[in-house]
């Protein structure tokens, strides 16, 4: 009958009028709890490219999360600090670097030089991002430093975290470092007084690893640590080399070739090795490590360079003497690494 026909159309209308119509969108959940293991001072040393894992805990927040800096200033007076975005050069990785490479050519054709901010926030999971501006730009310790605020936000939700501090260090170009990375006063340690007691003297760099070494005038007596002394030293500021160095107890050199279980060639991660009578020397990619991965020359970020002989002890036993140096150097350069025995080693069979 026609009202049942008028009836079916009515029907049908207002079934596809309700489907037409939007319906409200379903926001993302963001937790106010959601927050970041805040350091209380964030202090990047400057001069090197460093990753800052904030650790975010998203408290059950949803996916995905967008995190932007925002008012950063300067804690003293509080003005606006556009500099930590201002753009530097520094060198980013094309490839993965591996620790086979077979040559400088090899490693520098993964690496690029790009412009981009000191400081910058991965957007999607707010870990830092710290890049080698110089102390001349970016103001350092005991300047107050920074401040910077971090806004989180998902699809329809947005919460700002306040007051994150950043206070850089100047440069430190190599580690271990003989100054203090504050003050930049030379640091100071204890040496032994012979019947007991101890004197303060400045600092020196020590080996990290030394066994079995005793020295010539007195071949019952083995070296300890502040026996040898390493300095680190850079020439050239824009080489790309490195050259280790012996010294005696007189400052004379002392030949490479004595150290005859060394794997020169296995040192560390170099190339075109020159030996002489008073020195061994690499050319290399700097900084050194070129990166944290753990490789055949390095590891924990620090490269380690093992040095050794071996020669007959007491009753024709073979005595195997090792020292070594865990170090990095983070600045371009011709350095040298000297190591300074205070008194002179043993080499000679007993």
């Amino acid at each position: 009958m026609k009202w049942q026909g008028y009836l079916k159309c009515t029907v049908v209308l207002s079934l596809a009028i309700t489907a037409c119509r939007k319906l409200p969108e379903k926001k993302d959940y963001l937790s106010q709890d959601a927050n970041f293991n805040k350091k209380s001072v964030y202090e990047p040393v400057l001069g090197r490219t460093q990753l800052e894992l904030t650790q975010f805990s998203a408290d059950g927040s949803s996916y995905p999360l967008l995190f932007t800096i925002e008012n950063a200033r300067r804690v003293s007076g509080g003005k606006d600090a556009p500099e930590l975005f201002q753009p530097v050069k520094v060198q980013e990785w094309l490839r993965d670097y591996t620790g086979l490479e077979k040559s400088l050519e090899e490693i520098e054709v993964k690496r690029v030089w790009v412009e981009a901010p000191f400081l910058e926030i991965r957007k999607g999971s707010g870990d830092f991002i710290f890049r080698s501006a110089p102390s001349s730009l970016i103001a350092t310790y005991p300047d107050s430093g920074y401040v910077f605020d971090i806004k989180v936000e998902n699809k329809g939700n947005e919460r700002t975290i306040q007051n994150f501090n950043l206070r850089p260090l100047k440069e430190v170009p190599y580690e271990p470092y003989e100054y203090d990375v504050y003050t930049r006063e030379r640091k100071m340690e204890s040496r032994p007084i012979q019947g007991g007691g101890q004197y303060q003297v400045p600092y020196t760099i020590h080996p990290s690893t030394l066994t079995e070494l005793y020295y010539a005038s007195d071949k019952d007596s083995l070296f300890t640590d502040t026996l040898v002394s390493v300095y680190i030293n850079k020439a050239n500021p824009t080489g790309h080399s490195l050259t280790f160095k012996f010294l005696d107890e007189n400052l004379e050199a002392i030949n490479p070739a004595v150290f005859n279980n060394t794997k020169w060639d296995k040192l560390l991660h170099g190339f075109n090795r020159r030996q002489t009578d008073s020195s061994v020397t690499y050319d290399v990619a700097y900084p050194l490590p070129l990166t944290n991965l753990k490789t055949e020359f390095a590891a924990n970020g620090k490269a380690t360079c093992t040095f050794g002989y071996s020669r007959k002890g007491f009753g024709g036993e073979r005595v195997d003497a090792y020292f070594g140096l865990n170090f990095a150097i983070y600045e371009p350069g011709d350095w040298t690494i000297i190591f300074y025995f205070r008194r002179n080693p043993l080499f000679n069979d007993d």
